[in-house]
């Protein structure tokens, strides 16, 4: 299913990819609901998976799967957040 693909993505995204690859693992750690950092954990072993096989594609797939989960979980914080001011009455 992997192969070498697109080579030089793979040298330029570096920095990107980690950076993603370090507030994935933030979110693994720190979300609090059961059964939750699966799919961070997924898209951190498709990433880890795109690298070894050096294969772009699975790459930018993977990045487009972190950037979805990252807005999924800005959202949900930014919700709960606005939930509990409007609870407190603040």
């Amino acid at each position: 299913m992997t192969h070498p693909r697109w080579h030089a993505v793979l040298e330029t995204t570096k920095r990107l990819v980690g950076i993603i690859v370090v507030i994935l693992s933030g979110v693994v750690v720190f979300a609090p609901i059961p059964l939750t950092n699966v799919v961070p954990a997924v898209v951190i072993a498709v990433i880890s998976l795109a690298y070894l096989e050096e294969d772009g594609l699975v790459l930018a797939i993977g990045l487009l799967a972190a950037i979805v989960i990252l807005t999924i979980a800005v959202v949900a914080v930014r919700e709960m957040v606005l939930g509990v001011q409007w609870f407190s009455g603040l």
